[in-house]
């Protein structure tokens, strides 16, 4: 019998592979500098938020594997040249309610899942700050936008596997 429950319908739709070209834009530079982040990941931001298109495009892969227990692995590797040069795994744990969802690994935090199945709010913990992410998820695409101190990203992913 399938879990039921929006976050259940959300993280099923995504299981798969996904593939984006990450967009980080630095709106406070006093504001991130002032964040608690490390200045090797401060500066590592700004390095992709100023990358420039003739050096090759950066590219983020996402794989999201959906066990109907409500375990979801979701593992990112950033890349330039086919090189890694990031990796995040987290955990996420479906509540009973089928709604709220727990985050571990690179990231931790939790989320909620809307009543369609379809978008999640989180708060989310990413290089020692604070951050808000919110995902929309349509059939072979998700979009997500973050927002932290002083930043903001945007990615809009696109289904490999099909």
């Amino acid at each position: 019998m399938a879990a039921t429950g929006p976050a259940h319908t959300y993280y099923r739709g995504c299981h798969g592979r996904w593939r984006a070209t990450p967009r980080i834009v630095v709106t406070d530079p006093g504001e991130l500098r002032r964040s608690g982040m490390s200045w090797l990941d401060r500066a590592s931001l700004r390095l992709l938020a100023r990358w420039p298109r003739w050096l090759a495009q950066v590219h983020m892969d996402t794989s999201v594997d959906y066990r109907e227990d409500g375990e979801v692995v979701h593992t990112t590797v950033v890349r330039w040249l086919g090189l890694p040069f990031l990796r995040s795994t987290e955990i996420l744990s479906i509540a009973p309610d089928g709604t709220h969802l727990s985050v571990r690994g690179g990231m931790s935090g939790s989320g909620v899942v809307d009543d369609t199945g379809t978008r999640v709010d989180y708060a989310l913990t990413w290089l020692g700050v604070g951050i808000r992410q919110h995902t929309r998820r349509e059939t072979d695409r998700v979009t997500v936008y973050q927002e932290g101190p002083g930043f903001h990203g945007a990615q809009e992913l696109v289904r490999r596997d099909r």
